[in-house]
């Protein structure tokens, strides 16, 4: 679960830090983008006027022009060529254009304004460090000498047509119409510009100028000039809502594979309780879903194989059973008609017999079932695997016959953690097994390797085929069908030892032996990780 936490959280953490800075940096770069267009519009009519100043004069007195304007605007103002300049495309393109450029420099606190005569290749220039009310007050002055050329009746449609050169609007009105302050009338009778402030909006603030005409008592009227907002509703109503659609597909992102793997998840389970045991929930990860997906799968797999072992055992079961029961009611159904006391105690010593090897098949039986229950908790000890080899050697003498049995081992000290009581089932399957089809010798072999130990069990008989080598692990399984029950066992004791070799985290495989029969295989890890573990389930 904190796999989870830290993958979901982590991931929105990063993607809120990420969309933060995109949001930042996008509002930062329309607001500059606004800032220029902003900037543009403000100076172009402005710097039109300017523009058709200079084309009254003839080349030779533009000089007085300039020094008319850099007086009236407080900045040199001047006619350079393209070629001074040394503009580039997008310069160039918007200065034919009839659009002001400007060169801002941050670092040095100016900027310089760029501004093309119409037709002519000559270029206004100026530096300007800071927007003041005297710039304000004359741009009114160059448009009262720009109305200065048109008769009063014609002013206004000179206004209606200078409109388009400006971000603001322009206008003629009745001095008398105006509710102007005290102040403000005492300069306007100074034949003043004044420059009014409006913040009644609340909203944004804006300018106005009012500058007189002549004697007309006609004013003219500049504005509003609204002040340039950084963030403006719009723009913050447009950056938040794009963040929260960032911020709800970044969440989209992070939950949807959780959500899929759990439907995964969820459909295996509900195969799973239809009875369909094939379910498999085929989710990747180590997270605390793929973990669940994993011990879901593992469990199903068990499943299956605990109920094929079943139906295995049953099919088995009653096979085997099949044999002793029928020689059994076969001999006492003979029994009855013996009169001989001789004749009767030999064929009560032959249903003996078969008592006892039908006890000892249901001895193998039980023994498999209850290993198939589950891994029990083993604990692990030391144990001398060479001194149990030739333990087991030593129990083995009554019953080898003429076959021989030796141990080999490295050292007399080699040891393992296991369960000796488990690892001795296992060297005694093993060699009971090898005893059934080795021909004069068996071999138990010991040795380290690295931090494992192997113990090999060789035997000189007929061996196993290779694409037989597999099989053997199986219970009942038999490679010989005619074998018979003396010398075939059960089929039940490899398949105990393989399951209590996977106890202890060892394998067991079959190759061939030095002697030309079978050689069992078995490698445990010298050391457990604790005291009491718990062996794999498979």
């Amino acid at each position: 679960m904190n796999s989870i936490f830290l993958r979901l959280y982590g991931g929105l953490l990063m993607a809120l830090c990420f969309i933060g800075a995109i949001t930042y940096a996008s509002v930062q770069l329309v607001n500059q983008y606004r800032s220029d267009i902003y900037r543009e519009e403000m100076a172009r009519g402005t710097f039109y006027l300017m523009a058709e100043g200079y084309q009254r004069y003839e080349s030779e007195e533009r000089d007085r022009w300039s020094k008319v304007l850099t007086q009236l605007f407080g900045a040199p103002i001047g006619l350079e060529d393209a070629e001074t300049l040394n503009l580039g495309y997008r310069e160039a393109l918007h200065l034919s254009e009839g659009l002001v450029v400007m060169r801002l420099n941050d670092a040095e606190g100016f900027a310089d304004i760029l501004f093309q005569l119409p037709g002519e290749d000559a270029y206004i220039v100026t530096r300007m460090t800071k927007v003041s009310e005297q710039q304000a007050r004359a741009t009114a002055v160059l448009i009262l000498n720009h109305l200065s050329h048109f008769p009063e009746e014609e002013w206004e449609g000179a206004l209606a047509s200078l409109k388009q050169y400006f971000g603001y609007d322009l206008s003629m009105v009745d001095r008398d119409a105006l509710e102007l302050d005290a102040e403000q009338e005492q300069r306007l009778n100074r034949r003043e510009v004044v420059i009014a402030l409006d913040d009644s909006s609340g909203s944004a603030s804006s300018i106005r100028i009012y500058a007189p005409v002549a004697q007309t008592g006609k004013l003219l009227v500049i504005g509003p000039l609204s002040l340039f907002d950084q963030f403006p509703i719009e723009l913050l109503l447009v950056a938040g809502v794009l963040s929260l659609l960032a911020v709800a597909l970044a969440t989209y992102l992070q939950v949807s594979p959780l959500q899929r793997r759990l439907k995964q998840l969820d459909r295996a389970v509900s195969q799973l309780g239809s009875g369909d045991l094939g379910a498999y929930a085929n989710i990747e990860g180590n997270d605390a879903i793929g973990q669940v997906a994993a011990t879901f799968n593992g469990m199903t797999a068990h499943i299956r194989r605990l109920i094929e072992s079943q139906r295995e055992m049953t099919r088995a079961v009653s096979h085997e059973l099949r044999t002793p029961v029928a020689r059994l009611r076969f001999g006492l159904e003979m029994l009855a008609d013996i009169e001989s006391a001789e004749l009767r105690r030999e064929k009560l010593n032959a249903l003996d017999h078969d008592i006892e090897q039908l006890d000892q098949l249901i001895d193998e039986i039980l023994t498999y079932a209850r290993l198939e229950q589950g891994t029990p908790n083993i604990e692990f000890k030391p144990v001398n695997v060479t001194e149990l080899c030739d333990q087991l050697r030593d129990e083995m003498e009554t019953i080898r016959g003429v076959t021989r049995i030796s141990v080999e081992s490295e050292s007399p000290l080699l040891e393992v953690e296991a369960e000796e009581r488990y690892l001795h089932r296992v060297l005694q399957n093993l060699v009971t097994n090898a005893l059934r089809y080795a021909s004069s010798s068996i071999v138990m072999r010991v040795h380290a390797d690295a931090d494992r130990i192997t113990v090999n069990v060789d035997d000189d008989g007929p061996g196993i085929p290779e694409h037989e080598r597999e099989r053997v692990f199986k219970p009942f399984a038999r490679l010989d069908k005619s074998r018979h029950r003396a010398s075939g066992g059960y089929g039940l004791g490899l398949s105990i030892v393989k399951r209590i070799v996977d106890w202890h985290g060892g394998d067991i495989f079959v190759a061939e032996s030095p002697e030309g029969g079978a050689r069992f295989t078995v490698t445990l890890p010298a050391t457990q990780q604790g005291q009491h573990v718990l062996g794999r389930v498979n």
